[in-house]
């Protein structure tokens, strides 16, 4: 089906199911919040595309990072800050760019913000384990990414096991399958993912062991997007030495 081979709309399809399987743990605020979080960076997004191409978009990628922000960012929390979020998470994706190109995960970098101000996140889309390895390992293989994944796991893996702990009571497959391996920004080719990945890993683990008042999934995540800079050059160092 035409549906299916576009990963955007499966994208937002296993989201779609995992807010719907969320639902009836939480209230009708969840729902409200979570539409607020789609509408505002939709909206957000069509009026910049507007603005700068001179064209009406439909944004598809605006809604995934509206379901994401809405869907990690605590739902009881002052609506007005559903709208700042979600539209940062968007604006960033114009303001915040290199060689014409955005390299941190916009829905990511909302997140950040927000728990650099100690806003909670709750991760509340991560309702079925299941429904996410599935969809994941579909993702993983549509987008080429097993080096962000396989890299990320092994060495957050063997940190928390020398750590005494179990990793994998830790691990959050929403953040593995749908943000770590955001196509963009979580570079290509298996060597650059291995690497991005190691780096998240180690990252998300620092930040666990000594600043555990921040999420360390969403700090691990942005500092491993600040770089993928150094990762282009090195990158195109690679190439240029192998012609």
């Amino acid at each position: 089906m035409r549906f299916f081979k576009d990963i955007k709309n499966v994208t937002i399809l296993t989201l779609v199911i995992l807010f719907f399987i969320g639902i009836p743990h939480e209230n009708s605020r969840f729902i409200l919040w979570v539409l607020s979080g789609i509408l505002t960076a939709v909206l957000v997004d069509a009026v910049i595309h507007r603005l700068i191409h001179h064209s009406w978009d439909f944004p598809k990628s605006a809604i995934i990072s509206g379901l994401i922000v809405s869907g990690v960012l605590s739902f009881d929390e002052s609506f007005w800050l559903i709208f700042i979020f979600s539209s940062l998470a968007i604006i960033s994706k114009y303001i915040i760019r290199l060689h014409k190109k955005h390299f941190l995960n916009p829905a990511n970098m909302a997140l950040f913000i927000a728990t650099l101000f100690h806003f909670p996140l709750t991760w509340i889309l991560e309702s079925n384990r299941y429904v996410l390895i599935l969809a994941g390992l579909y993702f993983v293989y549509r987008l080429k990414k097993w080096g962000q994944v396989i890299g990320f796991i092994a060495v957050f893996s063997v940190l928390m096991f020398v750590d005494g702990a179990n990793p994998f009571s830790m691990i959050s497959w929403f953040f593995v399958f749908i943000m770590l391996i955001e196509p963009k920004t979580s570079g290509f080719g298996f060597v650059r993912g291995v690497i991005f990945g190691l780096i998240a890993g180690v990252a998300s683990f620092l930040i666990l062991t000594f600043l555990p008042q921040y999420d360390f999934f969403v700090v691990g995540l942005f500092i491993v997007n600040l770089c993928n800079p150094v990762l282009d050059y090195w990158e195109n160092k690679q190439k240029i030495s192998l012609h």
